[in-house]
Protein backbone atom coordinates (compact mmCIF):
# COMPACT_ATOMS: atom_id res chain seq x y z
CA UNK A 1 0.00 0.00 0.00
CA UNK A 2 2.61 2.40 0.76
CA UNK A 3 4.38 1.68 -2.31
CA UNK A 4 1.57 2.26 -4.65
CA UNK A 5 1.18 5.49 -2.41
CA UNK A 6 4.70 6.56 -3.21
CA UNK A 7 4.30 5.87 -6.94
CA UNK A 8 1.25 7.53 -7.16
CA UNK A 9 3.10 10.92 -5.09
CA UNK A 10 5.44 10.10 -7.91
CA UNK A 11 3.45 10.49 -10.75
CA UNK A 12 1.32 14.02 -9.37
CA UNK A 13 4.86 15.39 -8.61
CA UNK A 14 6.54 14.11 -12.59
CA UNK A 15 2.80 15.69 -14.17
CA UNK A 16 3.40 18.76 -11.97
CA UNK A 17 6.62 19.55 -13.20
CA UNK A 18 5.96 19.76 -16.78
CA UNK A 19 5.49 22.97 -18.11
CA UNK A 20 3.72 22.31 -21.34
CA UNK A 21 -0.20 21.20 -20.31
CA UNK A 22 0.09 23.60 -17.75
CA UNK A 23 1.05 26.49 -19.33
CA UNK A 24 -1.53 25.66 -22.35
CA UNK A 25 -4.14 26.31 -20.11
CA UNK A 26 -2.21 29.13 -18.39
CA UNK A 27 -2.03 31.04 -21.75
CA UNK A 28 -4.87 30.05 -23.70
CA UNK A 29 -7.76 33.07 -24.04
CA UNK A 30 -5.26 35.48 -22.77
CA UNK A 31 -3.58 38.50 -24.21
CA UNK A 32 -0.09 38.62 -23.83
CA UNK A 33 1.58 42.33 -24.59
CA UNK A 34 5.02 42.84 -26.78
CA UNK A 35 6.31 46.08 -25.40
CA UNK A 36 8.18 47.66 -28.42
CA UNK A 37 10.77 50.45 -26.83
CA UNK A 38 10.77 52.77 -29.98
CA UNK A 39 7.83 54.85 -31.78
CA UNK A 40 6.05 52.91 -34.73
CA UNK A 41 7.41 52.60 -38.32
CA UNK A 42 11.14 52.37 -36.96
CA UNK A 43 13.35 49.80 -37.28
CA UNK A 44 12.11 48.08 -33.93
CA UNK A 45 8.83 48.14 -34.98
CA UNK A 46 8.80 46.69 -38.19
CA UNK A 47 11.00 43.30 -36.70
CA UNK A 48 8.84 43.63 -33.77
CA UNK A 49 5.39 43.66 -35.94
CA UNK A 50 6.26 40.55 -37.91
CA UNK A 51 7.39 38.55 -34.74
CA UNK A 52 4.12 39.43 -32.99
CA UNK A 53 2.18 38.58 -35.91
CA UNK A 54 3.55 34.92 -35.98
CA UNK A 55 4.70 34.67 -32.03
CA UNK A 56 1.20 33.29 -30.66
CA UNK A 57 0.73 29.90 -32.87
CA UNK A 58 4.14 29.02 -31.33
CA UNK A 59 3.28 29.23 -27.38
CA UNK A 60 0.98 26.91 -25.50
CA UNK A 61 -2.53 28.03 -25.68
CA UNK A 62 -2.25 30.41 -28.74
CA UNK A 63 -2.95 33.82 -26.81
CA UNK A 64 -3.62 36.73 -29.00
CA UNK A 65 0.05 38.97 -28.85
CA UNK A 66 -0.31 42.51 -29.31
CA UNK A 67 1.63 45.09 -29.73
CA UNK A 68 2.48 48.54 -27.42
CA UNK A 69 4.99 50.75 -28.56
CA UNK A 70 6.66 53.13 -25.69
CA UNK A 71 9.29 55.31 -27.31
CA UNK A 72 11.16 57.65 -26.29
CA UNK A 73 14.51 58.66 -24.50
CA UNK A 74 16.59 56.54 -25.91
CA UNK A 75 14.32 53.60 -25.18
CA UNK A 76 14.39 53.64 -21.64
CA UNK A 77 10.85 54.49 -21.37
CA UNK A 78 9.66 50.68 -22.32
CA UNK A 79 12.18 49.13 -20.79
CA UNK A 80 12.00 50.84 -17.23
CA UNK A 81 7.68 50.01 -18.01
CA UNK A 82 9.19 46.33 -18.12
CA UNK A 83 11.22 46.51 -15.31
CA UNK A 84 9.11 48.68 -13.30
CA UNK A 85 5.38 48.40 -13.88
CA UNK A 86 4.81 45.27 -16.09
CA UNK A 87 3.81 41.95 -13.50
CA UNK A 88 6.55 38.96 -13.93
CA UNK A 89 3.61 36.73 -14.81
CA UNK A 90 4.63 35.96 -18.25
CA UNK A 91 1.48 38.09 -20.04
CA UNK A 92 4.19 40.94 -20.98
CA UNK A 93 7.63 40.54 -22.62
CA UNK A 94 9.83 42.95 -23.94
CA UNK A 95 10.77 43.31 -27.72
CA UNK A 96 13.61 45.94 -27.21
CA UNK A 97 16.88 47.30 -29.20
CA UNK A 98 19.01 47.56 -26.27
CA UNK A 99 21.53 49.79 -24.85
CA UNK A 100 25.06 48.26 -23.63
CA UNK A 101 26.08 51.77 -23.26
CA UNK A 102 23.87 52.53 -20.87
CA UNK A 103 24.33 48.72 -18.76
CA UNK A 104 28.26 49.32 -19.23
CA UNK A 105 27.65 52.60 -16.92
CA UNK A 106 25.18 52.45 -15.28
CA UNK A 107 23.02 55.04 -16.36
CA UNK A 108 21.00 56.97 -13.85
CA UNK A 109 18.15 57.39 -16.27
CA UNK A 110 18.04 53.03 -16.66
CA UNK A 111 16.09 52.34 -13.27
CA UNK A 112 16.18 48.55 -14.10
CA UNK A 113 19.50 46.90 -15.54
CA UNK A 114 18.96 45.03 -18.40
CA UNK A 115 21.17 42.00 -16.97
CA UNK A 116 17.85 42.29 -14.30
CA UNK A 117 15.51 41.18 -16.85
CA UNK A 118 15.16 37.58 -17.66
CA UNK A 119 16.28 37.49 -21.26
CA UNK A 120 14.66 34.96 -23.84
CA UNK A 121 16.62 35.47 -27.18
CA UNK A 122 17.85 38.08 -29.10
CA UNK A 123 18.79 39.08 -33.11
CA UNK A 124 22.08 39.34 -34.48
CA UNK A 125 21.85 42.88 -36.55
CA UNK A 126 24.77 44.46 -38.14
CA UNK A 127 24.63 48.46 -38.42
CA UNK A 128 24.79 50.63 -41.66
CA UNK A 129 26.40 54.19 -41.58
CA UNK A 130 24.91 56.02 -44.52
CA UNK A 131 25.43 59.29 -45.65
CA UNK A 132 23.30 62.57 -48.23
CA UNK A 133 25.31 62.20 -51.33
CA UNK A 134 25.02 66.08 -51.78
CA UNK A 135 27.24 66.56 -48.79
CA UNK A 136 29.68 68.90 -49.67
CA UNK A 137 32.04 68.82 -51.92
CA UNK A 138 29.48 66.16 -53.33
CA UNK A 139 29.34 62.04 -52.16
CA UNK A 140 29.78 59.83 -55.27
CA UNK A 141 31.59 56.88 -53.62
CA UNK A 142 31.69 55.84 -49.85
CA UNK A 143 35.63 56.99 -49.49
CA UNK A 144 34.28 60.89 -50.47
CA UNK A 145 33.34 61.28 -46.89
CA UNK A 146 37.19 62.25 -46.42
CA UNK A 147 36.71 65.07 -48.18
CA UNK A 148 33.96 66.44 -46.26
CA UNK A 149 34.23 69.47 -44.06
CA UNK A 150 31.94 69.05 -41.01
CA UNK A 151 29.17 66.49 -41.34
CA UNK A 152 25.99 67.09 -38.86
CA UNK A 153 26.01 63.29 -37.88
CA UNK A 154 22.01 62.74 -35.84
CA UNK A 155 21.43 60.25 -33.26
CA UNK A 156 19.81 59.48 -30.13
CA UNK A 157 20.54 60.64 -26.69
CA UNK A 158 23.69 61.75 -26.25
CA UNK A 159 24.35 58.59 -24.18
CA UNK A 160 23.40 56.36 -26.25
CA UNK A 161 25.30 53.01 -28.04
CA UNK A 162 23.98 54.19 -31.32
CA UNK A 163 25.39 58.06 -30.66
CA UNK A 164 28.20 56.89 -28.79
CA UNK A 165 29.69 54.04 -31.29
CA UNK A 166 28.74 56.78 -34.46
CA UNK A 167 30.55 59.37 -32.85
CA UNK A 168 33.57 57.76 -32.09
CA UNK A 169 33.96 55.79 -35.78
CA UNK A 170 33.94 59.44 -37.52
CA UNK A 171 36.60 60.35 -34.76
CA UNK A 172 38.49 57.12 -35.34
CA UNK A 173 38.80 58.65 -38.75
CA UNK A 174 39.39 62.02 -38.03
CA UNK A 175 36.42 63.64 -39.81
CA UNK A 176 35.30 66.84 -38.18
CA UNK A 177 31.66 66.50 -37.24
CA UNK A 178 28.78 67.97 -35.14
CA UNK A 179 26.63 65.28 -33.50
CA UNK A 180 23.01 66.49 -33.28
CA UNK A 181 21.08 64.48 -30.64
CA UNK A 182 17.55 63.76 -29.03
CA UNK A 183 15.98 61.91 -31.91
CA UNK A 184 13.52 59.81 -30.35
CA UNK A 185 14.45 56.71 -32.83
CA UNK A 186 15.86 55.89 -36.05
CA UNK A 187 12.93 56.45 -37.93
CA UNK A 188 12.98 60.70 -36.69
CA UNK A 189 16.58 59.96 -37.90
CA UNK A 190 15.62 58.69 -40.89
CA UNK A 191 13.07 61.48 -41.56
CA UNK A 192 15.55 64.12 -40.70
CA UNK A 193 17.94 63.09 -43.19
CA UNK A 194 15.35 63.35 -46.13
CA UNK A 195 14.88 66.71 -44.60
CA UNK A 196 18.41 67.81 -45.18
CA UNK A 197 18.88 68.43 -41.47
CA UNK A 198 21.64 66.51 -41.31
CA UNK A 199 24.42 64.53 -43.92
CA UNK A 200 25.09 61.16 -41.75
CA UNK A 201 23.25 58.84 -39.83
CA UNK A 202 23.02 54.79 -38.74
CA UNK A 203 19.92 52.16 -39.37
CA UNK A 204 19.86 48.69 -38.12
CA UNK A 205 19.45 46.49 -40.95
CA UNK A 206 15.65 46.33 -40.84
CA UNK A 207 15.40 49.71 -41.07
CA UNK A 208 18.39 49.98 -44.19
CA UNK A 209 16.48 47.39 -45.74
CA UNK A 210 13.05 47.96 -45.37
CA UNK A 211 12.93 51.48 -45.39
CA UNK A 212 16.49 53.90 -46.73
CA UNK A 213 17.74 51.33 -49.25
CA UNK A 214 14.68 51.26 -51.24
CA UNK A 215 13.26 54.77 -50.97
CA UNK A 216 16.16 57.32 -49.86
CA UNK A 217 18.77 55.03 -51.59
CA UNK A 218 16.96 53.72 -54.71
CA UNK A 219 16.40 57.69 -55.06
CA UNK A 220 19.56 58.54 -54.92
CA UNK A 221 20.01 61.04 -51.85
CA UNK A 222 22.05 58.51 -49.82
CA UNK A 223 24.30 56.28 -50.12
CA UNK A 224 25.91 53.57 -47.71
CA UNK A 225 29.18 53.79 -46.20
CA UNK A 226 29.79 50.81 -44.25
CA UNK A 227 28.75 48.48 -41.96
CA UNK A 228 29.30 47.73 -38.11
CA UNK A 229 29.45 44.14 -38.33
CA UNK A 230 29.25 41.76 -35.27
CA UNK A 231 32.46 40.22 -33.57
CA UNK A 232 33.79 36.74 -35.68
CA UNK A 233 34.42 33.62 -33.61
CA UNK A 234 38.20 34.45 -33.81
CA UNK A 235 38.05 38.21 -32.56
CA UNK A 236 37.95 40.09 -36.23
CA UNK A 237 35.27 41.42 -37.67
CA UNK A 238 34.06 39.68 -41.18
CA UNK A 239 31.38 41.02 -43.27
CA UNK A 240 27.82 40.19 -42.22
CA UNK A 241 26.48 37.60 -44.33
CA UNK A 242 23.52 39.43 -44.51
CA UNK A 243 25.23 42.39 -45.92
CA UNK A 244 28.41 41.16 -48.17
CA UNK A 245 28.38 43.77 -50.48
CA UNK A 246 29.27 46.30 -47.84
CA UNK A 247 32.61 46.67 -46.21
CA UNK A 248 32.84 46.64 -42.88
CA UNK A 249 34.20 50.07 -41.14
CA UNK A 250 37.64 47.96 -40.72
CA UNK A 251 37.87 47.80 -44.21
CA UNK A 252 37.12 51.01 -44.82
CA UNK A 253 39.26 52.45 -42.51
CA UNK A 254 42.02 50.45 -43.87
CA UNK A 255 41.03 51.90 -47.16
CA UNK A 256 41.73 55.16 -46.61
CA UNK A 257 44.93 54.73 -44.77
CA UNK A 258 46.86 52.92 -46.93
CA UNK A 259 46.00 49.57 -45.39
CA UNK A 260 46.25 49.82 -41.81
CA UNK A 261 43.96 48.63 -39.44
CA UNK A 262 42.05 51.10 -36.74
CA UNK A 263 43.90 51.64 -33.51
CA UNK A 264 43.63 53.87 -30.33
CA UNK A 265 41.64 54.17 -27.65
CA UNK A 266 38.38 55.72 -29.36
CA UNK A 267 38.22 52.92 -31.83
CA UNK A 268 38.54 50.41 -28.66
CA UNK A 269 35.96 52.34 -27.10
CA UNK A 270 33.68 52.37 -30.13
CA UNK A 271 34.11 48.67 -30.43
CA UNK A 272 33.39 48.17 -26.74
CA UNK A 273 30.12 49.17 -26.76
CA UNK A 274 28.86 48.49 -30.19
CA UNK A 275 30.07 44.78 -30.14
CA UNK A 276 27.35 43.90 -27.69
CA UNK A 277 24.86 44.81 -29.55
CA UNK A 278 25.27 44.36 -32.98
CA UNK A 279 26.60 40.66 -31.70
CA UNK A 280 22.58 40.63 -30.19
CA UNK A 281 21.31 43.83 -31.36
CA UNK A 282 17.18 43.05 -30.55
CA UNK A 283 16.02 41.32 -27.74
CA UNK A 284 13.39 39.60 -25.70
CA UNK A 285 12.97 40.51 -22.03
CA UNK A 286 10.54 39.60 -19.50
CA UNK A 287 10.14 41.88 -16.16
CA UNK A 288 12.90 40.76 -13.09
CA UNK A 289 11.27 37.56 -11.68
CA UNK A 290 9.07 36.46 -14.49
CA UNK A 291 7.55 33.15 -13.65
CA UNK A 292 10.35 30.35 -14.58
CA UNK A 293 7.94 28.45 -16.69
CA UNK A 294 6.93 31.24 -18.45
CA UNK A 295 10.40 31.65 -19.67
CA UNK A 296 11.29 28.23 -20.52
CA UNK A 297 7.92 28.13 -22.44
CA UNK A 298 8.61 31.63 -24.45
CA UNK A 299 12.45 30.43 -25.00
CA UNK A 300 11.14 27.67 -26.54
CA UNK A 301 8.03 29.25 -28.74
CA UNK A 302 11.21 31.79 -29.95
CA UNK A 303 13.17 29.33 -30.97
CA UNK A 304 9.77 27.20 -32.94
CA UNK A 305 8.92 30.57 -34.66
CA UNK A 306 12.65 30.46 -36.09
CA UNK A 307 12.02 27.36 -37.77
CA UNK A 308 8.35 28.67 -39.10
CA UNK A 309 8.90 28.93 -42.70
CA UNK A 310 5.62 31.69 -43.12
CA UNK A 311 7.89 33.80 -40.34
CA UNK A 312 11.22 33.36 -41.99
CA UNK A 313 9.14 34.49 -45.38
CA UNK A 314 7.27 37.59 -44.00
CA UNK A 315 10.56 38.81 -42.00
CA UNK A 316 12.73 37.70 -45.57
CA UNK A 317 10.52 40.49 -47.38
CA UNK A 318 10.89 42.80 -45.26
CA UNK A 319 14.14 42.90 -44.32
CA UNK A 320 15.67 41.00 -47.38
CA UNK A 321 17.42 38.64 -44.99
CA UNK A 322 16.96 35.78 -42.97
CA UNK A 323 16.81 36.90 -39.46
CA UNK A 324 19.69 35.37 -36.99
CA UNK A 325 18.86 33.93 -33.87
CA UNK A 326 20.70 34.63 -30.81
CA UNK A 327 19.78 31.51 -28.04
CA UNK A 328 18.94 33.15 -24.56
CA UNK A 329 21.64 31.02 -23.40
CA UNK A 330 23.91 32.71 -25.88
CA UNK A 331 22.62 35.94 -25.35
CA UNK A 332 23.84 36.07 -21.70
CA UNK A 333 27.02 35.02 -22.41
CA UNK A 334 27.25 38.37 -24.83
CA UNK A 335 25.88 40.33 -21.55
CA UNK A 336 28.39 39.39 -19.40
CA UNK A 337 30.64 40.19 -21.88
CA UNK A 338 29.98 43.59 -20.69
CA UNK A 339 31.78 42.83 -17.12
CA UNK A 340 35.18 42.72 -19.53
CA UNK A 341 35.34 46.14 -20.15
CA UNK A 342 38.49 47.79 -18.69
CA UNK A 343 37.53 50.13 -16.25
CA UNK A 344 39.48 52.82 -18.28
CA UNK A 345 37.80 52.61 -21.40
CA UNK A 346 34.31 52.72 -19.48
CA UNK A 347 35.46 55.99 -18.13
CA UNK A 348 36.50 57.03 -21.35
CA UNK A 349 33.01 56.55 -22.54
CA UNK A 350 31.50 58.54 -19.52
CA UNK A 351 33.60 61.11 -20.53
CA UNK A 352 33.48 61.15 -23.97
CA UNK A 353 29.19 60.92 -24.23
CA UNK A 354 29.04 64.07 -21.75
CA UNK A 355 32.01 66.00 -24.11
CA UNK A 356 30.00 65.06 -27.39
CA UNK A 357 26.98 67.54 -26.86
CA UNK A 358 29.45 70.42 -26.04
CA UNK A 359 31.81 70.53 -28.87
Amino acid sequence: MLRKMLIAAGLVALVAAMPGPALSQFYKGKTVTMIINYPAGGPTDIEGRIIAHHLAAHIPGKPTVIVKNMGGAGGMIGSNFLGEIAKPDGETFGFFTWNPVAELLGDPGMRVRFSDFALLAGVENPVVVYMRKDTAPGIHIATDIMKTKEIKALSLDSHNTNTIHQALSLDTLGLKFRAITGYRGLKEVETAILQNEGQLANSSLPGWRASIEPTMAKQGIVIPLWQVAPPGKSGNYPRSAVVPELPTFEEFYGSVNGGKKPTGVAYEAMRSAIDAQTAMFRTFFMPPKANKEAISTMRAAIVALWKDKAFIADYSKAVKSDPVLVSGEDGEVIMSGLAKVKPEIKTFLRDYGTRLVKR
